[in-house]
């Protein structure tokens, strides 16, 4: 509101202060004591006060009034101080207590800058209202995405994780995420993103190994028109759409090599270069995702190792869920809650009672897997209780072992995690070898992980035996 109240005591000024300022398209009140001014002030709430400080038949004068307004913590005006009379010391104190300027009524009343000045301290208050209007719309941004991704979790590494997130979203630095599939990375990626400075800037998700390899060049960083047989337009990259933000590359390790050399230039020297076209300046921060280790990816030579060391000390290890014992717990009854407001069953279970139940399977599809056991549960049966979650958990491990594996109630006996998780690691590869013949490449495939990674579990087992 284009509104300005003025304190003074002297009606001829105070009219003639309100006929200048209402030129400029604002809305004007008059009050020539303390006791007006603040019934005024609830009914008008101004934008901007001019505030005498000397007033006759008042019971505060200006400087008092202004004392007042800030005590109560409800002053939003910008306040501009005219006075004759004021003293240094009581210039001095309105000053302090945030005037945004001082005016002297003098015979040389300069109208050009009085009216400049009532310009710049409305112009302030827009300002202000703005930055406060976007942070509300930033709060609430957050905890709409806070709703959408929740990181659940209070074991020791996952606190490490969180503390870690904070702290590189602070620096506003690139980072690599580790983690095996369905370990959250994406999770941990948008927050990032929402406690960084970032937050509201643009946020763009790519899944490098999905990207065809004779266009990763332009869909990363764009194209100009008749650069290439298909280039019928002027195409944007992903690098200009997250100018300003953040650019998530998940899979990164599915890129040449050539590729991310642009990639590190693109880091180094905040600039790209379009295919068939120009070099462009951008400001993006990158978010590396990969379920492999980043240094063995560079001993394979499949991540330059310039680019490695570029963003080294900024790596979160996302902890598989079998090593989140203290999570399995939380988890669970999150996903029962989101997957019952789908469905209407009767809840009858306690989780901490059969968390050891919980453990006893090895969950290879992480957090992913844990949340579609869940919604099984509640499209399966019509109680969930503790009994029916043990069923279906042994029918997992069941699954995984052959259905008439002995082994599976032996398992379930063993006291300590660690050993029950070796157990089922085991007998799970030695499943799926079986299944495939002994192909090491078919096995290493059908469990997701590299076959290095299998010969090295393999060669494990051999000498412990």
């Amino acid at each position: 509101m284009k509104n300005i109240l003025i304190l003074e005591d002297n009606e001829k000024l105070a009219a003639y202060y309100s006929k200048l300022v209402r030129e400029l398209g604002f809305k004007t009140k008059q009050a020539g004591n303390s006791t007006e001014f603040f019934k005024l002030y609830e009914d008008f709430p101004p934008s901007v006060i001019l505030l005498d400080i000397k007033l006759s038949h008042s019971k505060l004068n200006g400087l008092e009034v202004f004392q007042n307004l800030v005590k109560q913590g409800n002053l939003k005006s910008k306040v501009i101080v005219i006075s004759g009379e004021a003293s240094r010391s009581e210039i001095a104190q309105a000053m302090k207590l945030g005037a945004h300027t001082f005016i002297e009524k003098t015979g040389e009343f300069n109208v050009d800058k009085f009216l400049s000045d009532v310009r710049a301290a409305y112009q302030l208050k827009k300002q202000e209202e703005t930055t406060e209007q976007l942070l509300e719309e930033k709060k609430n941004l957050t905890q709409t995405f806070l709703d959408k991704f929740p990181f659940i979790g209070e074991s020791k590494k996952i606190k490490e994780v969180k503390k870690q997130i904070k702290r590189f979203a602070d620096a506003g630095v690139d980072v690599m995420i580790m983690g095996d599939t369905g370990t959250g990375k994406e999770v941990v990626a948008h927050h990032l993103y929402y406690q960084s400075k970032r937050a509201g800037k643009p946020f763009v998700k790519v899944n490098a190994g999905g990207l065809p390899s004779d266009i990763v060049d332009s869909e990363l960083f764009g194209h100009k028109r008749g650069s290439f047989t298909d280039a019928k337009y002027d195409k944007k990259g992903y690098f200009e759409e997250a100018n300003g933000g953040y650019l998530f590359l998940d899979e990164i390790s599915s890129v040449t090599l050539p590729i991310q050399a642009k990639i590190l230039r693109a880091i180094e020297n905040k600039e790209i270069r379009v295919v068939g076209g120009e070099q462009k300046k951008v400001d993006v921060k990158l978010i590396f995702a990969s379920n492999k280790n980043f240094k063995e990816l560079v001993n394979d030579e499949l991540f330059r190792k310039d680019l490695y060391f570029r963003i080294a000390k900024n790596v979160i290890h996302l902890p598989p869920l079998v090593e989140r014992e203290d999570d399995i717990v939380l988890l669970m009854n999150y996903f029962c809650t989101i997957h019952g407001t789908q469905y209407s069953r009767i809840l009858n279970y306690d989780l901490h009672k059969i968390r050891k139940r919980l453990l006893s399977y090895h969950w290879p599809g992480n957090i992913r897997e844990l949340s579609s056991f869940c919604e099984n549960l509640f499209i399966r049966h019509n109680v969930i209780d503790n009994e029916v979650i043990t069923q279906e958990i042994e029918k997992k491990c069941a699954g995984a072992f052959g259905k008439n594996d002995d082994s599976l109630e032996e398992l379930f006996r063993i006291e300590k995690i660690n050993d029950a998780v070796h157990s089922f690691e085991q007998k799970y590869i030695q499943f799926h070898l079986e299944q495939n013949e002994g192909n090491i490449s078919k096995t290493a495939e059908n469990l997701g992980i590299e076959r290095t990674t299998l010969y090295r579990k393999l060669k494990k087992e051999i000498l412990r035996g």
